[in-house]
């Protein structure tokens, strides 16, 4: 919403990043009557909700981009989209330029770990897909005027994971090769029917069986044992009998999730080499591990190849390093983290959502007090019939994320009124750049596909 007059000193906010986490910090803090701006990367701001979370969660999806919504119509936030840090918006000049009262980073974790073989990034998208940007494919390339990175499934593929994540690769592979096959047979399939239903329900009220397809399944590989799986959460101070009983849930859910949608598991293999031809992967060496002590230790080098023409990586996400941000190795280093305090100053820097965390796992997103991991792992993956609700535990931790920065910024000096009204200026400029004439609504309703209203 545009901003009226306000002759009074009162913080200003930067807020990167729009999502649940973002929407959520920059509404507590704009009802504490800061002013907020909302730098957003794409046009809308739905973050991992709309590009990361399949699309066959269709009811859940629309409900959270409201939650988002009524969170970002507010008249103390200004929102800025397509605009990205590191793109359009320098860190250090935000930062040290622009006099704001604080930043809080809430822009997810979107870098893939490093699929672990070196040199093997040299061939993205030549054989080896990052798990991010497939999804991000499969999510939009149905609409009409999608113009993203675009995707060749092949049967049989090579997945290389072992979390909630992983298993959304396989899903998607399974259902579109599934769908793939009984087109061809001049049968049309659905989506969300097989999603719901499972592969081997929805195949034979055509008449037919899996086997019938001539499809390959996929198969996911993973370094430790099915139980081992961070499938489902299990509390630190677990007794030993339920911290026994949980990890044999994951071993259920991963079985029932094969039974579904058919598709095959390797446990206790990690990746050695790729297998290259005419410059591109057509496989994956393995090598066999076992566990000793809680680590991870190869036993046999290279025991075992695979081979298939599409391999993907999905061993999890990071946020992206952002230059002038102290870090060491995959995680930024903090003056505070129990508040997510990253740089003191007169302009302070806060991180939360999944850049505190520094995870990119949907199910981090999907925990709540009264649903327990095992629970809500099945309702995500589609396997109890039960309601997913979606980003309810995110909300609760970027609530109490906001609290503690609203806390922090109450022994901070408000700025000036001539200065907001400059701080202003810059943001008209930026949102008059994009298109933005200052009406959040009116703005969604300008970028949001036709397809998609």
């Amino acid at each position: 919403m545009t901003q009226t007059e306000n002759k009074s000193p009162r913080h200003v906010m930067a807020v990167v990043g729009g999502a649940t986490a973002g929407s959520e910090i920059a509404r507590i803090l704009a009802e504490r009557g800061a002013l907020v701006i909302v730098f957003e990367q794409n046009s809308r701001p739905y973050g991992k909700i709309e590009d990361g979370l399949p699309r066959w969660h269709v009811k859940q999806r629309r409900d959270e981009y409201e939650e988002i919504n009524k969170r970002l119509d507010h008249p103390n936030i200004e929102f800025v989209p397509l605009t990205r840090m590191g793109r359009e918006l320098d860190f250090e000049d935000l930062r040290t330029g622009w006099g704001l009262s604080g930043i809080v980073l809430t822009h997810g974790a979107w870098k893939d770990r490093a699929f672990p073989v070196e040199g093997a990034d040299q061939f993205i998208d030549r054989g080896l897909v990052y798990q991010n940007k497939l999804i991000y494919w499969f999510n939009h390339y149905p609409e009409k005027n999608y113009d993203g990175p675009r995707y060749d499934l092949t049967p049989g593929a090579i997945v290389v994971g072992g979390g909630l994540a992983s298993i959304d690769v396989v899903k998607v592979l399974q259902i579109e090769m599934t769908l793939a096959a009984m087109k061809a047979r001049g049968i049309a399939g659905d989506m969300l029917a097989l999603e719901r239903e499972g592969i081997d329900p929805v195949l034979a009220s055509s008449g037919l069986k899996y086997a019938d397809l001539g499809v390959a399944p996929c198969k996911l590989y993973y370094r430790r044992r099915v139980l081992d799986m961070p499938l489902s959460d299990i509390p630190p101070d677990a007794p030993a009998k339920r911290a026994d009983a949980l990890r044999q849930a994951r071993a259920k859910i991963l079985d029932k999730a094969q039974r579904k949608f058919l598709f095959e598991f390797q446990e206790l293999r990690a990746p050695s080499g790729v297998i290259v031809e005419n410059g591109a992967v057509v496989g994956v060496n393995f090598s066999r591990t076992d566990l000793v002590d809680g680590q991870v230790r190869v036993v046999q080098e290279n025991a075992e190849t695979a081979h298939a023409p599409l391999t993907i990586s999905s061993i999890g996400s990071l946020p992206e390093p952002i230059p002038g941000i102290p870090h060491k190795g995959e995680v930024y280093i903090y003056v505070d983290q129990k508040i997510g305090l990253l740089m003191d100053g007169p302009t302070a820097v806060f991180a939360a959502g999944n850049v505190l965390t520094g995870k990119g796992n949907i199910k981090d997103s999907l925990e709540s007090g009264t649903e327990i991991g095992t629970r809500v792992a099945e309702a995500y993956l589609g396997l109890s019939g039960e309601e997913l609700k979606i980003a309810e535990g995110a909300r609760k931790e970027a609530a109490a994320s906001g609290e503690k920065i609203a806390g922090a910024l109450s022994s901070r000096p408000k700025i000036a009124p001539e200065h907001v009204a400059r701080l202003l200026g810059h943001v008209r400029k930026r949102q008059l750049a994009v298109g933005y004439e200052g009406n959040y609504r009116a703005w969604l309703a300008k970028v949001t596909p036709a397809d998609l209203h």
